[in-house]
């Protein structure tokens, strides 16, 4: 497509690359083009990543919940591939159950990798977008970020305040010309959470593709929000 044509050489970072929907996605705008920077926490994930694409993905290892690491992946992204053209948060973690079942040590880590991770990365790009007044965020949220469900305490509220963050920097950022969307997913076919992939959940590959169009849209088109939730299929 001439749409998804127009990745082809554009610098993007995409974080949780490691596995599920983030390495999908790195393989397929390597495979369209892009000049891709994938990082995780798990440095053999990352290095299977690479041996699967040789050159086509670089990958850098780094918590994006800690400062220091963020302003080390953008510096190394900037380094081997050039300025970043656009950022892909996709990273999450969750953990489920009745809000007084949850640690402490539960909700730090999805209000760490969820929000202020996403932050981080945000903050670690935008001086440079601006500067060029060019770039594009992409955050990969939930249908969680926009509705509640039992069990999902900490982890929608992490989702909404990441959805708050995205509506802020979009019109933040509009003076810029940068472009700024939400990709809100239903349950998808990763076994995220720690929960066995269900049949009726979305395909990372359908996610995938969600992403690509959002990152490939013309330069004058934002696609403020794309929600996406499987099909119930009916019974027979």
């Amino acid at each position: 497509m001439e749409s998804e044509a127009s990745l082809s050489g554009r610098v993007i970072i995409v974080t949780g690359a490691s596995r599920g929907i983030g390495r999908a996605l790195a393989l397929e705008l390597a495979r369209l083009g892009a000049r891709v920077m994938g990082t995780a926490r798990d440095p053999e994930a990352l290095s299977s990543l690479r041996r699967e694409c040789g050159d086509a993905v670089a990958v850098v290892e780094g918590d994006i919940t800690r400062s220091a690491d963020v302003e080390r992946i953008v510096s190394e992204t900037r380094r081997a591939l050039g300025p970043v053209d656009a950022l892909v948060n996709n990273a999450g973690v969750g953990a489920f159950g009745p809000v007084h079942t949850l640690s402490e040590a539960d909700v730090d880590a999805m209000l760490g990798v969820n929000l202020k991770g996403a932050w981080l990365m945000v903050r670690a790009v935008l001086g440079e977008m601006i500067r060029r007044g060019e770039g594009q965020i992409l955050n990969v949220a939930s249908v969680a970020g926009l509705t509640t469900f039992p069990g999902g305490s900490m982890y929608s509220a992490s989702k909404w305040g990441l959805m708050a963050l995205t509506e802020t920097l979009r019109e933040e950022l509009k003076p810029h010309g940068l472009r700024v969307s939400a990709l809100c997913t239903g349950s998808v076919q990763t076994g995220f959470g720690g929960t066995p992939p269900r049949e009726t959940a979305l395909p990372v590959a359908a996610v995938v593709q969600a992403a690509i169009q959002i990152l490939a849209a013309p330069p004058d088109v934002i696609w403020n929000q794309v929600v996406m939730r499987p099909r119930v299929r009916p019974a027979h």
